[in-house]
């Protein structure tokens, strides 16, 4: 805390006060940082909060307790209202309030500015183990293959943890396939004798890959959950033309489905 604190503060702003010493609720309900619905106007309508002023002025407080500045320079506007009117203000707003309320006029008396604002809450991080999974959940419904789906699974546990879990277990190093590995369905069939368009429905019926709506950027197929062992969708350039197209090419190894079909001899 510092001294020499003159004014009324609660969390980090000064609250007005009028010629009468009255203090400004419209400062508190700033201060509060909280809807119109818990504003001074919303408070003033209250029954209780009528009977305990009418209270205070049968007592011959001096000066009246509560007093409305509607005109003139907009610095002195608001709802004026002696110190036991903030307090039963913040008690109706809300506990916590109420108790920052409470610590302001100590500091006051004190000539001491308290703690501006509470301790922020901890934030809590996502476990590593289950970031890990998510993300490579994530990518395999994606299509990766699962050295690609690690990892991504590892950025997205360094932005969801802060850490990369896979250079610690020395497996950041894993090599990615790439389209050199993996074959289309022209490419797939031709040993075999079997056109792609032969092949895309063999796919289909083994349940490797189901046959979608596609569009100029992407593939008419996609792959299955069993499919997902053996294809990968990449990005290339779509025949006699400049744009891209997603393209999906299989493991050498998907030709196991294709040999019962075979119009050559293997």
């Amino acid at each position: 805390m510092t001294n020499s604190n003159t004014n009324l503060t609660i969390l980090s702003t000064t609250i007005r006060q009028d010629a009468e010493g009255r203090y400004c609720l419209n400062d508190c309900f700033k201060a509060a940082g909280l809807p119109a619905s818990k504003g001074p106007n919303e408070w003033a309508k209250n029954a209780q909060t009528e009977a305990l002023i009418e209270e205070l002025r049968s007592g011959g407080i001096s000066p009246d307790p509560k007093n409305v500045v509607s005109t003139g320079p907009n610095a002195t506007r608001g709802t004026y209202v002696v110190k036991e009117l903030v307090y039963a203000y913040a008690m109706w707003i809300s506990p916590s309030f109420n108790l920052q309320v409470i610590r302001a006029f100590d500091a006051l008396v004190t000539g001491q500015i308290p703690d501006a604002a509470p301790k922020p809450k901890r934030i809590r991080k996502t476990p590593v183990l289950r970031a890990f999974r998510d993300g490579y959940g994530i990518a395999k419904t994606l299509g990766l293959d699962d050295n690609q789906a690690a990892s991504h699974a590892g950025r997205y546990c360094l932005h969801k943890c802060g850490e990369n879990p896979l250079p610690a277990l020395g497996l950041d190093t894993r090599t990615a396939p790439t389209q050199d590995n993996y074959q289309t369905v022209t490419e797939l069939g031709r040993p075999l004798g079997l056109s792609g368009q032969r092949v895309n429905k063999i796919l289909e019926e083994k349940g490797l890959q189901v046959h979608v709506k596609g569009s100029s950027s992407s593939s008419n197929w996609s792959m299955t959950d069993k499919g997902l062992a053996y294809g990968r969708m990449f990005d290339g350039v779509r025949a006699g033309s400049t744009g891209s197209q997603q393209m999906l090419k299989w493991k050498p190894s998907t030709v196991e489905f294709l040999r019962p079909f075979a119009k050559v001899p293997a």
